[in-house]
């Protein structure tokens, strides 16, 4: 198994030194974790990667991961720029990334969306976002909070508390096909996923450090299995008709 995992971009300005280290640091620990899992991975930049690797990268992998990175350009569903703080978007990254999300529609290659990738799947396919909710970020080195999320466990076999979240936006109108899994005890959408197929999204950080090689491992197979399971499903009609 394959897993091509999609991020942002590798360097950033001065000013944003300490977010890119934060991001690589989460994204170290996804690599780590799909590898510990006797996966390969590969990380892509898709602000700065070539157009043609970053297809090609996503057609040769067996499933996909949109991990956590900047707010995403509310024109893409359809808004202006409501957010108390305005910082720069990353719109080549907006745009890979959702070609990549509509290239494993067509494939219905499995893909699992982290905060970021999980508010992109759902603007993707026709849904909004919230510009900004209080409550889901800290300040200070330590910017996660142990958020209650009921039936966190219900996701995959031996995913347990906590769920740590590093956001301030989050999907609001759900995007064709989407529904809503899991909420915060505030009301947040936390987890959503696709009717038909095998789509996963999570506000929260399974790739942190702290709980990467229970959670994020535990959402890998889970989505996997989704997978399996629809395709067989698929080769049992096909079967049938023939």
């Amino acid at each position: 198994m394959h897993a091509a995992l999609f991020h942002v971009r590798t360097r950033r300005s001065r000013a944003g030194a300490e977010y890119q280290r934060l991001l690589d640091a989460l994204n170290a620990s996804a690599v780590s974790a799909v590898q510990d899992m006797g996966w390969t991975a590969s990380l892509h930049a898709a602000a700065s990667d070539p157009e043609h690797s970053l297809r090609r990268a996503s057609r040769e992998a067996d499933m996909v991961v949109l991990l956590d990175g900047d707010d995403i350009d509310p024109s893409l569903y359809g808004q202006g720029d409501h957010r108390p703080t305005r910082t720069p978007y990353e719109r080549r990254a907006d745009r890979m990334q959702i070609a990549v999300i509509m290239d494993a529609v067509s494939q219905r290659r499995p893909l699992l969306g982290i905060c970021r990738g999980h508010q992109l799947l759902n603007v993707a396919l026709g849904g909004t976002l919230r510009q900004h909710v209080s409550g889901h970020r800290g300040g200070g080195a330590d910017p996660f909070v142990a958020t209650a999320v009921p039936g966190v466990a219900t996701l995959a076999p031996g995913l347990q508390p906590p769920a740590l979240c590093m956001h301030h936006q989050a999907v609001d109108e759900l995007g064709r096909g989407l529904h809503a899994v899991l909420h915060s005890d505030d009301g947040v959408i936390e987890a959503i996923a696709h009717e038909s197929l095998p789509f996963l999204g999570v506000q929260w950080h399974p790739e942190h450090p702290a709980v990467a090689r229970a959670q994020l491992t535990g959402l890998l197979r889970a989505v996997h299995r989704r997978g399996a399971a629809r395709e067989n499903q698929l080769v049992r009609v096909s079967s049938r008709r023939a």
